[in-house]
This record gives C-alpha cells, sequence and structure tokens, in this order.
C-alpha cells in the first residue's frame, strides 16, 4: 500500500513532501523517512539468504532483518560480502525543470554506487555512517519517467573503511538504511553554513556558496522559532569569485541554551544578486558558550557543568540501524528519566534526527567520526567522512565535544580538520586516551582515578562501568560519583552502554542474539526492558538529592536536608509530591500501600549547587502513618526519584499479624528426633544438630529444612553434635540450641498459634562476600514472592540505590541473562526486608523478619555466557538471612578494583537477628 501511494503521488507530478516559495530549498523523498514509514523499492541480494532474487525491500532498511543476506558480528571472520542492487523510479515536477537537482543518501552500508538514468552520478561512496550527495542536474528527465539503480556493498572495497567500520565490538549490517531524497535548489545557493552563537548575544555564521551565477550579498536575520525577529537584520556583500563569506550581529534579550533550557532560534539566510532573492536557508540553532578550563573542569555559559550519561548505539533488535524520529526521542526520553545529561555517538555519528531532539528536549552530545579500534580511516578517505559528518552536524548546540574514532581508531592527521568545518572550534576527544587536556581513558579502576585527579588533566572517562548482565553501570557507580563529583579535575562520565544490543535473527526462528556476552551489556534490554541499574543510576543522578544513608530522625518533623544538584534550575521551580502511607500486611495480598494523606508543593529557593531544607507540609496526625513517600518532578513534569521512609518499627509491623496462640505445643522426642506439635504443624529438629528437619502439616510434608546453616565465603557448616535444652511456656516451647560453630545463640520457639521464631546470634571475623543463614527450599515449588521490603529489583553490595520501599510481587522465573530480559529478576538478594510470602505447591510460606537491616535471599540465578568479573556469588541453600551480601564486578574488573562499597564484608563480631516463620498466610 505504501509503494502504490508513493507512484500514485510521482506520476501524479505530486508537489514535493515539504514545499515552501521558488526561492527555498524543495525535497522530495524517494524512500520512508525512517524504519515505520518505508517505501517499497525493487530489490536482488547476490549471496546468502533469498540471493538473486529480484523482489521488493522497505527502504530505509538492513537487509539482514529484511531476510536477505547473512548476519555477522564485527569479529566474525570471514564475514558475508553480499551486494544489494536496488532499483525504483521517479518523476520530477515541471518547475524544478530551471533548478539544481541533487540526490541525498543519508545513509548507506557501506560501498553505495549510483545511477540515475544508466549514467553513474559520481565515485563510489565508501562510509556507512555519513550524509552524501550527488548532483544529478543533467541526468534527469522531465515529463518522464527517471530510473534510479543503486548498488550497495556492504564490505568496503577501502580496507581502512572496512576495518574501522566493520571489525568492531558490534553487529555490522548492509543496506540502504537511512532515508534518500532529492533537493532542489536554484542556480546558485547556498551550499551549507557554520554558526557561533555565544551565551553573550553575539552570532557569528561562515556561509559557504555554491554557485553557477555570481550572487552580490548575504542578508540574515534571526527569529524566536514562532516566528519573532530577534535583534536587526544583517548582511555582508559578496565580492566576485568568493564561496563563503562571514556575517556577523549581536543580540540582547537572548535565552541561553543549556541541557536544562533547551531554547533555540532559528536563523534566516538569504542569498542575493542585486535586488533578486536566489535562495533562502533557515538554520536552527541555540546560543551558548562551552569552555574546557584546564585544571577547573567544563563550563557552559560560565557555570560549571558535570556530564552524567551514557554511550549509546543507533539500534533496533527488529530493524537492525534503521530507526524513526519517535525511536530517537524515545531514546533521548528514557536517557533523562535517568537523570541523564549527555550522551556520546557510539561509534559513528547518529541519525540526523537524534540530534535535532537533543537540541529540542536538552542533551549534551559528543559525536564521533567512525573508527571502532586500530586502525582508523586512512587519511584520504578519513577527511571526505570527517567533512560530511560536521557539515550536516556543525550547528547542533547540544555537541559538546568531536571524537576522533575510538580506543585507538583515531588518525591523528583528522584531529585538525575538526577545526575547518567549525566556527566553534570545539575540543576534539580522542575516547580511549589522554588528549587536548583531556584523559577520556576507559574503564579505569577507582584507583587509578584517584591517580588521575592528582594530575592538571580534565578527567572525562568516555566509557565507564561496562556493564554484562547484572553488573557494572549501576554497581559501583555511587563510589565513583563520590569520588569525582566534588574534584574540579572532573568533567564527568559515559557508562557503556544504553541498550543490549540483541537483534532479533529473521535466519533462527527470531531468536534475540547478542553474540555472547559481546553485546548484553546495556542499562536496558533489547527492546529497552528496564534493567535494576536504570532505577540505580536515576537515583544517585537525581538533580535533586537527598541522602538517604542519613538515619532518619526519631524527632521528624517534615524538614528534609536536600541538596540541589541542577546546573541552572532552582528548587523553586521543581514541583514535589508527597504521602504518608500504611503498608499493607501479608493478609491482604496485594501489592502496595494505601494512602493516608497526600499533597504537593513547590520546592525552597535554592539555587544550583546549593544545599537547603525541603518542607514537607504533614498532617498533625502523619506518624500513625508507617511512612513517608515522596517524588520529585523537574519543570518539565519529569519524575526526577521517589524516596520512602518508614518510621513505624519492624517489630510493631509484626505485630500486626505474628500472634500468640493460646494453647502450648506438645513437646516429645523419637529417637533424635525433636517433634513440637501445634493444632496445625508438626515442627522436627534433629535433636544431633539442632537443625530444623521439615514440617508436616497432616500427612502434607512441606521441605523447609536444613537450617539455619552458617554461611560466610570459605566456610562449610559441619554437621556436629549439639546439646539440646527443652523450656515449656503457658503458650510455646522453646529448644536451646548449644555447640553449633559460629552460633553463640540459637533459639527455636514454636508457639500455639502455629508461628515458628528462631533468635540467633553469629560469630565471625575476616573478610567475606556473605555472611549470616541459609535454609533448603525446593525452587521448583515457588511460583510467587511477595514481601515489604526494597524492590521491585534486587541488589548487590554496590547496587543498593535505587529501588524503593513498598509491598511488592513476583512472579517465580529464572532465565539465563542475556537470554531473556523478563525482568525484574526473581533470583537474588533483597535489602531491607521486613516480611516475605512465597506463593509454593505447599501452600504459603511467610517469613517475618524483625530488622530494617538484614538481606533476603531468594535462590541463585545461573550466570551468563563467560562472565568472569561477573560472576554471581551465592551462599549455598536456596533461602538466607543476610547480614552481608557479596558485591558484583564489570565486564572487564572483578569487583575490588572498584569503590569502598565494592570490596568485601569486614566481619567484626556478633551479629544477631529474629525471624518468624508461619507455613500459610497468617
Amino acid at each position: 500500500m505504501k509503494r502504490q501511494i508513493f507512484l500514485i503521488l510521482i506520476f501524479l507530478f505530486a508537489v514535493p513532501l515539504f514545499a515552501s516559495s521558488k526561492t527555498e530549498t524543495e525535497i522530495q523523498y524517494l524512500s520512508g523517512r525512517g524504519s515505520d514509514d518505508t517505501v517499497d523499492w525493487q530489490f536482488k541480494a547476490t549471496d546468502g539468504r533469498r540471493a538473486h532474487e529480484w523482489t521488493t525491500i522497505p527502504v530505509p532498511s538492513n537487509w539482514e532483518l529484511q531476510g536477505f543476506g547473512a548476519y555477522n558480528y564485527g569479529h566474525d571472520k570471514p564475514k558475508s560480502d553480499e551486494k544489494g542492487f536496488y532499483r525504483t523510479i521517479f518523476m520530477l515536477p515541471a518547475h524544478w525543470a530551471q533548478k539544481r537537482i541533487f540526490i541525498v543518501f543519508e545513509g548507506s552500508m557501506t560501498d553505495t554506487e549510483v545511477r540515475v538514468n544508466g549514467q553513474l552520478t559520481g565515485p563510489m561512496h565508501r562510509g556507512g555512517f555519513y550524509r552524501f550527495r550527488y548532483e544529478i542536474t543533467k541526468l534527469v528527465h522531465f515529463n518522464q519517467k527517471n530510473f534510479l539503480q543503486v548498488l550497495v556493498s556492504k564490505v568496503s572495497a577501502d580496507s581502512t573503511v572496512e576495518l574501522a567500520e566493520r571489525r568492531s565490538d558490534y553487529w555490522v549490517f548492509g543496506g540502504i538504511y537511512r532515508p534518500v531524497y532529492l533537493e532542489a535548489v536554484p542556480q546558485t545557493f547556498i551550499d551549507w553554513t557554520a554558526i557561533n552563537a555565544r551565551a553573550d548575544g553575539s552570532f557569528r555564521a561562515k556561509v559557504f556558496l555554491n554557485g553557477n551565477v555570481p550572487a552580490t550579498r548575504v542578508a540574515a536575520q534571526i527569529y524566536t522559532l514562532d516566528g519573532s525577529p530577534l535583534g536587526k537584520p544583517f548582511e555582508i556583500g559578496v565580492k566576485s569569485g568568493e564561496d563563503s563569506v562571514f556575517l556577523t550581529t549581536r543580540v540582547t534579550g537572548q535565552k541561553n541554551w543549556t541541557a536544562e533550557t533547551p531554547n533555540l532560534y532559528r536563523v534566516e539566510f538569504q542569498l542575493w544578486r542585486s535586488e533578486k532573492l536566489l535562495h533562502t536557508v533557515r538554520q536552527r540553532f541555540g546560543f551558548r558558550t562551552f569552555e574546557v578550563r584546564k585544571g577547573r573542569g567544563l563550563f557552559l555559559n560560565g557555570q560549571r557543568i558535570l556530564l552524567k550519561g551514557c554511550s549509546r548505539h543507533s539500534f533496533w533488535p527488529t530493524t537492525g540501524r534503521a530507526l524513526n524520529r519517535n525511536q530517537c526521542r524515545q531514546d533521548i526520553l528514557t536517557i533523562k528519566q535517568m537523570n541523564m545529561n549527555a550522551v556520546r555517538m557510539s561509534h559513528y555519528p547518529p541519525d540526523s534526527y537524534f540530534l535535532d531532539l537533543c537540541d529540542e528536549l536538552g542533551l549534551y552530545v559528543l559525536d564521533e567520526l567512525g573508527g571502532w579500534q586500530r586502525p582508523p580511516y586512512g587519511t584520504a578517505v578519513g577527511e571526505k567522512l570527517l567533512a560530511e559528518m560536521l557539515k550536516r552536524d556543525v550547528n547542533h548546540p547540544s555537541i559538546l565535544f568531536w571524537d576522533n574514532g575510538n580506543e585507538g581508531g583515531w588518525n591523528p592527521d583528522l584531529d585538525d580538520d575538526f577545526a575547518k568545518y567549525d566556527l566553534q572550534k570545539r575540543t576534539v576527544l580522542h575516547p580511549g586516551a589522554l588528549f587536548n587536556g583531556v584523559d577520556a581513558h576507559h574503564y579505569p579502576s577507582y584507583a587509578r582515578l584517584q591517580e588521575e585527579l592528582q594530575d592538571s588533566n580534565l578527567v572525562l572517562p568516555t566509557e565507564i562501568l561496562h556493564g554484562l548482565y547484572d553488573g557494572g553501570l549501576g554497581a559501583g557507580l555511587d563510589d565513583y560519583w563520590k569520588l569525582l563529583s566534588p574534584h574540579p579535575h572532573f568533567g564527568g562520565m559515559f557508562l557503556w552502554v544504553f541498550a543490549d544490543e540483541g537483534v532479533v535473527r529473521t535466519d533462527k526462528n527470531c531468536f534475540i542474539d547478542t553474540d555472547g556476552n559481546h553485546a548484553p551489556d546495556g542499562i536496558l534490554g533489547p527492546f529497552h526492558e528496564k534493567e535494576a541499574s536504570f532505577y540505580t543510576v536515576r537515583e544517585i543522578w537525581s538533580p535533586v538529592f537527598i541522602d538517604t544513608q542519613r538515619p532518619f530522625p526519631s524527632d521528624f518533623n517534615g524538614e528534609i536536608p536536600v541538596e540541589n544538584r541542577f546546573n541552572f534550575t532552582n528548587l523553586n521551580q521543581c514541583r514535589f509530591e508527597w504521602e504518608t502511607i500504611r503498608f499493607f500486611a501479608p493478609s491482604e495480598r496485594s501489592a502496595g500501600h494505601t494512602v493516608l494523606a497526600s499533597g504537593s508543593f513547590f520546592g525552597p529557593d535554592v539555587s544550583p549547587h546549593k544545599k537547603g531544607v525541603l518542607h514537607v507540609p504533614l498532617p498533625e496526625d502523619f506518624k500513625n502513618a508507617d511512612g513517608l513517600v515522596l517524588r520529585a518532578f523537574a519543570p518539565q513534569n519529569r519524575l526526577l526519584n521517589t524516596w520512602t521512609w518508614k518510621w513505624t518499627p519492624p517489630g510493631k509491623i509484626l505485630t500486626r499479624f505474628v500472634r500468640e496462640g493460646k494453647k502450648a505445643p506438645v513437646l516429645e522426642k523419637e529417637g533424635e528426633i525433636w517433634k513440637i506439635k501445634t493444632s496445625s504443624f508438626t515442627f522436627l529438629f534433629d535433636a544431633k544438630t539442632g537443625l530444623l528437619g521439615g514440617i508436616r502439616q497432616g500427612t502434607h510434608a512441606i521441605p523447609f529444612s536444613n537450617g539455619p546453616r552458617f554461611v560466610a565465603t570459605g566456610v562449610t557448616d559441619s554437621t556436629v553434635s549439639v546439646k539440646i535444652r527443652t523450656r515449656r511456656l503457658p503458650h510455646a516451647v522453646k529448644l536451646f540450641v548449644e555447640g553449633r560453630p559460629h552460633f553463640k545463640k540459637l533459639e527455636w520457639t514454636v508457639d500455639g498459634s502455629g508461628w515458628l521464631q528462631l533468635s540467633y546470634a553469629l560469630s565471625d571475623t575476616g573478610q567475606t562476600d556473605y555472611l549470616g543463614i541459609s535454609f533448603d527450599y525446593p525452587e521448583k515449588r515457588v511460583h510467587k514472592m511477595t514481601w515489604l521490603g526494597k524492590g521491585p529489583y534486587r541488589v548487590w553490595k554496590n547496587r543498593l540505590k535505587g529501588q524503593t520501599l513498598d509491598v511488592w510481587e513476583n512472579g517465580y522465573k529464572n532465565f539465563r541473562p542475556g537470554a531473556a530480559w523478563n525482568y525484574p529478576e526473581f533470583a537474588g538478594y533483597y535489602a531491607n526486608v521486613n516480611w516475605v510470602v512465597l506463593n509454593t505447591e505447599d501452600g504459603p510460606l511467610t517469613l517475618a523478619i524483625d530488622s530494617d537491616s538484614l538481606f533476603l535471599r531468594i535462590f541463585s540465578q545461573s550466570d551468563g555466557d563467560h562472565p568472569r568479573h561477573t560472576k554471581m556469588v551465592w551462599p549455598p541453600g536456596d533461602i538466607s538471612i543476610l547480614h552481608a551480601i557479596p558485591a558484583i564486578g564489570t565486564k572487564f574488573k572483578d569487583a575490588d578494583q572498584f569503590g569502598p562499597e565494592s570490596q568485601k564484608f569486614q566481619a567484626k563480631g556478633v551479629y544477631s537477628g529474629r525471624l518468624n516463620f508461619y507455613f500459610g498466610l497468617p
């Protein structure tokens, strides 16, 4: 249907898709504008799937995702080398006969040869990520069909292009994956412009001309986006033979551009020959001044800023590198939802509309010339591709730096070329190295960063905390940020990477392929499923910062210390919402809480980088609630973070459902088994070890057993003979177990109500990954978990932030990392758990914990492919109550290479707890 509509339009001499006055550039799309708006062209692949078959293919697209050719990851040897033949027809509006006509490709992988009506339009273009064009004025016909033929070779004949773009740690594809269109311009026209608009209102532009007839002057006027003029018109004469001119002016009253205040303007350039207007061009821009001040940091409009960002590939699982405007918009909004203010283009320039949206929505950008690692582009082809990139991107206010390749993929001969096209003279980076006074080394350890900060260079890791499965990214970030952010030599950091690059393999029954552990390293899954680190990053980088590690005051009166970590926004522009809440009990079988009171308010007058106090207008009886929920919103109503505090003690929470019975249980001993019977349950204890041996409910055996076993790294809880004392109480029976190693205290209490209580005290010293007690219970018998604690995601020792205290539910699943993305995971460590109910084949199993500081471990998850540094550490057993849990590393480093939170736990004495079990729903 799309192709039929397109053919009708062109055969009826349709007006270009967005036409304006006769002096403006007119555009006619030959393809669709994105992956959600395609046009079918005729197509044939030379090899692989569906080879030698003339059929149709949507343009833009990558042909592998459309069922042609073969898939390759960048490390594959050898790679498939099929070519693609494209054909389509077009017709031209009659009034274009007096114009010059160009065909423009926004991106084609990788070598592209173009013919119009059988004639070559120019030299083959090499390089897959760049806009290129050919003039076809003398090749086209009017009032009849024009035939377009395109030959695309995904393997480049230029060895340096092939190695720079396609010997890489990412998927490599073939095809015309970005839009193709025609441009019609006057005989003499404005080719491109470079703008330097500064925060003081000064404006300077270099206008490049291309003409067959002489022009006499270039005039300009700056406008707001709604069309109101800003300042006065200004112009410059064009001398005979000049192919470029400079225009300057100064305005007052402009609103400057920042990521927090993305104010944009438009300048209209007019090219004149005497009194005849030849060409009109409009260019969007922003006023801003960006500076790299050695030893002092990054400054925008005179204000120091820190870049908080991630690297991003242009990618979607079902379309490869063919994207659309809405996907780019959603990526930017998701990045901003994590309270990031920056993004690095890895490892090539993005779609043009991605940068447009960064300007509009507010995101700082590192724009990158292709080049994955050594060797880089050759100088000749590199100069051409660099020129194509900068001519397209140079006027985006969002771009703060240019990247010359990645990790050795830079050609030093190209470093000076950036300034030839960039009037702003932005600093050029070598991502992964020290260059131009900016230390952009990748994946530094905590110790190395401490050393780098002592130097005078600006520290700006353009890749850091390399994610893999559940490791890195948020894990370790809090320590890094605390170390780096106060230091004047720090400029920011970029986490690797935004999303897992998993491709839906049309040749493998739609299996999502991440090439083992090469590509599942994102904060998001392939379809942008949120992993736990998403919320960790959001809390750590929240510009409204509240220190949740400070003890909650017993005399809380609604005042909460706050720090403004915005760069340009006063907290009085931010809205806050509050709720006093009462948490649901286990018997309510529902996640969440009851809201007792709520309200909203605007923040106090706290300037950027200053501290103040939030005054939450709570009701007088707020202490009758269990706690407080607070949400902060940016001026654009974007949620910054949610915090929850609980002031009701855990013991009081437990009294709502842990009840005493009225009748004492029956105590008896059979051989080496102590039996304690209530009206509903019989509890079995091993008389030799003091461990729980199981539970019976009538004739049904509940296989919760073999605990509490002491668990710590390198310790085997051996079977020992113990001494057991008993005591009968009016409504309970107690067993006192003496002689178990590591236990200073081990005391069982069976209440007549059916509750089983365990009180213990552990003794241990030395370093350990985990410390606590474990029980056995068959994982296959569990269906769901409901709990009051931090959630809904699991935590690690070095990734405790980002989870919110509430009553949560999570259905059972246990998938291999990198093979599924059904988040949140089920197996793992959970923080600040007061109670948990497991929905099992044996009925509900309830555990109530009289503490706010213990961790609950539920089962174990298998590791992904070749995890090495992110190998997950689990204690013996199935269900554990722990005083310490392990940290997790990144793809490249063990956890101990990072900060204090990532080190093993140092046990120093006695650790106690009191647990209550009920094998039903209380």
